[in-house]
């Protein structure tokens, strides 16, 4: 089927009628997206090494564990629990490595009882 014809050659219709082709238009435009479902949401990861230690750990406590970002052998203390200014519940200890290095590190549970670390910003940490 044609719409028209252009001197000698004929331009094929791709949506046969106009009405057809302008509603096939609108629905690309207009809501495409919604013929393939939701946005997937993504998996929490997981709590580094010294996060989960420190979540479920009282004042006092100490362990030893490997950390990705503080690196193997690391020693981890929990020194304090405390009330955030936002109202979360938090605790502080201290990490320290084979070294005799230390630094000190906040976690802080949200509304939705995850646990979060703080960002570090004591510098650029203990060496790894």
């Amino acid at each position: 089927m044609t719409l028209f014809s252009q001197g000698q050659r004929a331009i094929p219709s791709v949506c046969g009628r106009t009405a057809l082709c302008g509603l096939f238009a609108m629905l690309l435009l207009s809501g495409g997206c919604a013929w393939f479902g939701t946005t997937p949401v993504e998996p929490e990861t997981p709590p580094s090494p010294v996060t989960a230690f420190m979540s479920g750990a009282s004042p006092g406590e100490e362990v030893t564990l490997d950390d990705q970002d503080f690196g193997r052998g690391i020693s981890v203390r929990v020194d304090e629990t405390f009330t955030s200014a936002k109202g979360e519940r938090c605790k502080r200890g201290t990490v320290r490595n084979d070294r005799g290095e230390t630094e000190v590190v906040v976690v802080c549970q949200e509304g939705n009882d995850r646990w979060n670390m703080a960002p570090r910003v004591w510098g650029q940490g203990i060496a790894r």
